[in-house]
């Protein structure tokens, strides 16, 4: 059985690497593939999620119709981590002999809040008989070539931001998913973020996915690091995950500027760390005068 899924990855992305279409921009690595379909200024990003019953939600009456969200939401949250916006979904759903049609209503519903919010069609998918529910969204989005944000460009000196508090999502907030497609938009509009990913597998685990696509070393603050009111601890911030928000690097340049920008922002953002030095991969935590070094671990799909 497999049971590691960082290494499951890395195993995929290798023996998948050979790409076969010139159309290909980004394969296999990021929070969604880049395709270069003819369209003169923009790129289409193709993104896929999966939730299954028991790992990432428990079903229940009360729950339905934020299960269908969060199937839909987590996508759109990948589109969103490009610099880009959800346009299209698709969606697969497995379904167990005890899910009754007002069952599949209600987790439609769901789904629709998003759809609405964001102006996105549902335009297919696929259904089939499950021994537990499990959903998976397919979402079509798009983004202009200029501001498309990988998760590989982070660079020295760069300082690193999140879009809000993190922490203690499993105790609700985990199914009320709102992606940051707004906040995103607004990044990539006024600044250049050098990289960028959603925060799904937790503080730690997806800086990590940053710092190995740039080859950087980088620094967290304890102190700075912004704690949801929602969460128990401080570890959960680190490696909970769930929590869905941008976490993203800026110039120093782009950096002053936002932070001048202060109060007159609609969104929040928060600055907690710096990228230390190029040609290797590293993180450390400072707490008052110690630093030391942070592992990489965080939600397991696994």
């Amino acid at each position: 059985m497999v049971k590691d899924e960082f290494g499951l990855i890395t195993y995929l992305r290798s023996r998948l690497a050979s790409m076969r279409r010139t159309d290909t921009v980004v394969g296999i690595g990021d929070d969604a593939a880049v395709l270069d379909m003819g369209l003169e200024k923009d790129y289409l990003l193709w993104a896929t999620d999966s939730i299954v019953e028991g790992k990432h939600f428990n079903f229940n009456i009360e729950a339905r119709a934020l299960i269908g969200r969060k199937a839909v939401g987590t996508a759109m949250s990948d589109i969103a981590a490009m610099g880009g916006y959800p346009v299209h979904i698709t969606v697969d759903i497995g379904l167990p002999p005890y899910v009754e049609m007002e069952d599949v209503n209600e987790l439609l519903k769901g789904m629709e809040f998003l759809a609405d919010l964001f102006s996105v069609d549902i335009v297919g998918g696929d259904t089939v008989a499950s021994d537990r529910l499990y959903i998976s969204v397919g979402c079509l989005g798009r983004v202009e070539k200029e501001w498309l944000t990988l998760r590989s460009g982070a660079r020295k000196l760069d300082e690193i931001w999140v879009s809000g508090p993190l922490g203690g999502s499993i105790y609700g907030r985990h199914l009320k998913v709102s992606p940051r497609v707004p906040e995103a938009r607004f990044l990539v509009q006024n600044f250049k973020p050098t990289a960028m990913i959603d925060i799904s597998d937790g503080l730690v685990a997806d800086l990590y996915h940053i710092l190995e696509e740039s080859q950087v070393v980088a620094e967290i603050v304890r102190d700075w690091i912004p704690l949801h009111k929602d969460a128990r601890s401080f570890d959960e911030a680190l490696y909970m995950g769930e929590d869905f928000e941008l976490l993203f690097c800026l110039s120093e340049d782009d950096s002053r500027r936002l932070e001048a920008m202060g109060n007159k922002l609609e969104y929040r953002f928060y600055h907690i760390g710096k990228v230390l030095e190029a040609g290797s991969i590293g993180l450390y935590m400072r707490d008052g005068e110690a630093v030391y070094p942070l592992e990489r671990r965080g939600f397991s799909h696994f």
